[in-house]
C-alpha cells in the first residue's frame, strides 16, 4: 500500500510518521527563506540581476538538463547527493543516472511513476516556449548558503500566454528543501485573465513516499505579478519527523533607530509554530550586545500549528546609553517542553539616537511620450504629491515602446539598468518600491515618508556664465553612519518641457532628468560621522545649442559634449540625494531651484521679459546689435503665432490677442541660436 503524504497549509498532516524521510514545516511562509535572495524576478536578458546561470533555454519539450553539481554538501533523504538534473516541466531530480523520460506538463498526485526516485517538483511549469528559462544562483556564505533552481517566466497552461515564476531551494547545513512561490501572471491575448495555476508541488523520495503541497495537483500559485519578493511564499521540507513542541522565531521586530526620549521600548518578535500541538506557553529569553539577559515566560497564547504570532516580552528595555545595539531573542521551551529544534533565535540590530532629520522621500519615475500607460501613470503621480513637499521627484524619458522619447539619454539608461527597469510606467521609491506609477498612492508616500532619515542636506546651485550649474552641497549626519557604499548624486531636472511630445497624447512633461553631474555612476562617500559635515561641490557645464532628437534611440542621444537637450535655462532644479550602491536605499534627498547668475540667458546673453507676461513682452540682446535676427513665436501645438525679424538687438511683441498658455520663443541669427519659454497671462 502506498504512503501517500498529503501536507495541508495551517492544518493537521495526515500520514507522517517515522518512516518518512520528510515532514513538511506546518503552514506557508512569507518572503524567501533566510531573506537571502532579494533578486527581483525577470527572465535572463530583461533585467535578471547577474551571477545567475542559465541551465535551460526554451523552447524545450520534456527534456532533461546536463547533470549540474550542487555547491556544497548537500543530503537528500539522509543521504550525500552531489549533483541534479533538471526537467523542463518543474522537476528537479537527484537521481541522475535515472534514464526516465521528462514527464509531460500534465501534474498528478504524488508518489507518481511518472517522477523518478529523489525528486523534488513544481510539476506544471514549463519551458516550453521560447522566452521559458530554468536560471540557477547560489546566495549566502558558508555554512549558510542556499543553491536556488529557478523556473523564470515559465509557460503554464492555465496561465494561457501568462508566465509564472518558482524556484526549489537547496539549503546548506539544514538539508532543508524550500519551494517558493514568486510570481504568476495569466494573460488572455494582450488582456488579463483571473485564471490560476494547477501545480503539483512537492518532494517524491520514492513510488510509494511523498509529501505535497495541500491543493496539488492543483496547486493555485499564491503570488501576484509583482517582480519583488514582497508577495512570495514558501514551503519548507525538512528532513525527519514533526515534533510536536517547536516555536520559529521569524524576525526581531524593532524598529532599525530608536530616540532616547520615548524609552523604555517593547522587545516584540514575530513566530511561527512550526510543530504539531497548539502552544499555550512559551519560556523566551532577550539580551542586549550578548550580555545583560532578560529571561520570562510569556503565556496565555492559543497559536494553532503553523500560524504566526507577534509576541511581546512583559519587561521593557531602556538603554542606558546612545549607540547601536544588537537585541538578540532566544526560544527556550514551548510548552513547558525544551526547545531545540528548527529556528529559535533571531535578532535584530538598532541605533539609539537623540535626534533625526525629517526625510524628504526620492520618487524616480521612468516614463515616455510613446508610452500610452504612461500618461494615467504620470496623472496619477501629480494627483498624489499635490500639496506635498516631503519628496524630490525624476523624470526619466526612455527609449521605449517604439522608438521612445527623444530626451532619453545615456544616463537615462543606465540609471534603468542599475534598477533594472524593463517595463513603463515604472517608478521607484528612495530605491526600494518598485512598481507601476499608477499604483501609487498616498500612502505609500506616508509609508516611505514617515521613516526618520539621518542625513541633512542643505546648500546651495546656481548657472553662472555659459550655463555652468553648479550645486554647492553640505551633508550633515544625525549619527554615524560607517557604510562604505554611499554615494552623493545630483541630478539636473527642467521644470516642465514641451518639445518631446509624441504619442501618447502627453503635451508637457515635468522634472525631466537632462543631466547626472558629474556622470551616472554618482560620487563615492566615505563613512560618515554624527555632526561632521561634509562640504561637495558637483557642477556641469551645457555646451552648444539646444537640439530635438528624433526619437530615444541610442544614434539620436544628446552628446553632452558639443549639445544639449535644455529649453530654456530659467526652469531648472538640482535634485541631490544620497544612496546605498549596493542595498539602492536612498538616504536622503534635496531639492535646489537653479538660481541665475543674471537676468540675462547666460548662454546667449538674451533678455526675454517679464516672463509671464500680459499684453506686450520684449527681446533685448547685446550681441545682436548690428545684426538681423529671425524671431519666431509657436504655441504648443507648433503653430506659429508670430515671425518677425529684430534689428539693433531689440523687439517688442504684443501678445494681446494671444491665447493664455505656453509659448516657445526662438531667437535665430548668424551668432545666436536660443530658444525658450513664455508664459503668456491675461
Amino acid at each position: 500500500m502506498k504512503k501517500l503524504l498529503l501536507t495541508a497549509i495551517g492544518a493537521a498532516f495526515l500520514g507522517l510518521n517515522a518512516q518518512t524521510g520528510y515532514y513538511q514545516v506546518p503552514g506557508a511562509s512569507t518572503g524567501n527563506p533566510g531573506s537571502l535572495n532579494s533578486d527581483a524576478e525577470y527572465p535572463p536578458g530583461g533585467g535578471l540581476a547577474t551571477g545567475w546561470t542559465t541551465v535551460v533555454s526554451g523552447p524545450q519539450s520534456q527534456t532533461w538538463s546536463a547533470a549540474q553539481n550542487i555547491p556544497f554538501n548537500f543530503k537528500f533523504n539522509g543521504s550525500a547527493v552531489t549533483q541534479y538534473k533538471i526537467g523542463s516541466t518543474g522537476i528537479v531530480t537527484f537521481d541522475v543516472g535515472s534514464s526516465a523520460a521528462c514527464p509531460a506538463a500534465s501534474p498528478a498526485a504524488l508518489p507518481s511513476a511518472s517522477i523518478p526516485n529523489q525528486s523534488v517538483v513544481i510539476w506544471g511549469v514549463d519551458a516550453k516556449l521560447s522566452g521559458d528559462y530554468v536560471v540557477t544562483k547560489t546566495f549566502g556564505t558558508a555554512p549558510n548558503r542556499q543553491h536556488w533552481i529557478m523556473y523564470a517566466s515559465c509557460t503554464e497552461a492555465n496561465l494561457l500566454n501568462g508566465w509564472a515564476y518558482m524556484s526549489i531551494v537547496l539549503e546548506e547545513g539544514t538539508n532543508n528543501i524550500h519551494i517558493v512561490d514568486q510570481r504568476s501572471n495569466c494573460v488572455n491575448g494582450q488582456s488579463a485573465c483571473s485564471n490560476k495555476t494547477k501545480l503539483t508541488v512537492g518532494v517524491q523520495i520514492d513510488g510509494s513516499t511523498a509529501v505535497s503541497v495541500n491543493g496539488s495537483p492543483n496547486y493555485a500559485m499564491m503570488a501576484t505579478n509583482d517582480p519583488t519578493t514582497v508577495d512570495n511564499v514558501y514551503y519548507t521540507f525538512s528532513p525527519g519527523t514533526l515534533v510536536d513542541n517547536d516555536l520559529s522565531v521569524v524576525s526581531v521586530n524593532m524598529e532599525e533607530f530608536l530616540k532616547n526620549t520615548s524609552a523604555p521600548f517593547a522587545i516584540k518578535f514575530s513566530a511561527k509554530n512550526t510543530g504539531g500541538k497548539t502552544i499555550t506557553s512559551i519560556n523566551a529569553t532577550y539580551s542586549l550586545n550578548g550580555g545583560n539577559e532578560v529571561t520570562e515566560d510569556i503565556s496565555g497564547l492559543n497559536l494553532a500549528s503553523g500560524s504566526s504570532s507577534e509576541l511581546t516580552f512583559p519587561t521593557k528595555w531602556t538603554p542606558s546609553a546612545l549607540g547601536k545595539y544588537t537585541i538578540a531573542v532566544k526560544i527556550n521551551s514551548v510548552n513547558t517542553i525544551s526547545d531545540t529544534m528548527g529556528k529559535n533565535t533571531g535578532s535584530v540590530d538598532v541605533s539609539v539616537l537623540d535626534k533625526w532629520i525629517k526625510r524628504k522621500i526620492l520618487n524616480e519615475i521612468y516614463t515616455s511620450s510613446t508610452c500610452p500607460p504612461c500618461a494615467p501613470g504620470n496623472a496619477n503621480y501629480q494627483v498624489v504629491i499635490d500639496g506635498r513637499t516631503d519628496h524630490s521627484t525624476i523624470k526619466y524619458q526612455v527609449y521605449f515602446p517604439g522608438t521612445g522619447d527623444p530626451y532619453c539619454t545615456q544616463e537615462s539608461r543606465d540609471r534603468m539598468n542599475y534598477y533594472a527597469i524593463n517595463s513603463v510606467p515604472r517608478m521607484e521609491i528612495d530605491g526600494g518600491w518598485d512598481e507601476n506609477a499608477n499604483s501609487f498612492t498616498t500612502g505609500l508616500y506616508d509609508q516611505y515618508q514617515s521613516k526618520p532619515s539621518f542625513i541633512e542636506i542643505s546648500g546651495t546651485a546656481i548657472n553662472t556664465w555659459k550655463n555652468t550649474i553648479t550645486a554647492n552641497i553640505k551633508l550633515t549626519p544625525a549619527a554615524d553612519i560607517a557604510s562604505n557604499n554611499l554615494k552623493l548624486f545630483a541630478v539636473i531636472t527642467e521644470g516642465t518641457t514641451y518639445m518631446n511630445k509624441k504619442s501618447n497624447g502627453e503635451t508637457q512633461f515635468e522634472d525631466v532628468m537632462k543631466k547626472m553631474m558629474p556622470n551616472s555612476t554618482g560620487m563615492a562617500l566615505s563613512g560618515l560621522t554624527k555632526d561632521v559635515a561634509v562640504d561637495k561641490t558637483l557642477s556641469w557645464t551645457f555646451n552648444g545649442n539646444y537640439r530635438l532628437p528624433l526619437d530615444g534611440t541610442s544614434a539620436q542621444h544628446i552628446n553632452h559634449a558639443t549639445e544639449n537637450s535644455v529649453e530654456t535655462w530659467d526652469d531648472l532644479k538640482v535634485v541631490v540625494f544620497v544612496q546605498d550602491a549596493t542595498t539602492k536605499e536612498v538616504l536622503q534627498s534635496e531639492t535646489f531651484v537653479v538660481a541665475m547668475a543674471s537676468t540675462e540667458s547666460v548662454e546667449n546673453n538674451v533678455l526675454v521679459y517679464p516672463n509671464p507676461s500680459n499684453n506686450m513682452f520684449h527681446i533685448n540682446s547685446d550681441v545682436l546689435r548690428g545684426e538681423v535676427a529671425q524671431v519666431r513665436v509657436t504655441n504648443l501645438a507648433g503653430q506659429v503665432v508670430y515671425e518677425s525679424t529684430m534689428s539693433n538687438g531689440k523687439a517688442e511683441i504684443s501678445t494681446v490677442d494671444w491665447t493664455s498658455g505656453m509659448y516657445m520663443v526662438t531667437v535665430k541669427s548668424n551668432a545666436v541660436n536660443f530658444t525658450t519659454k513664455m508664459m503668456v497671462r491675461h
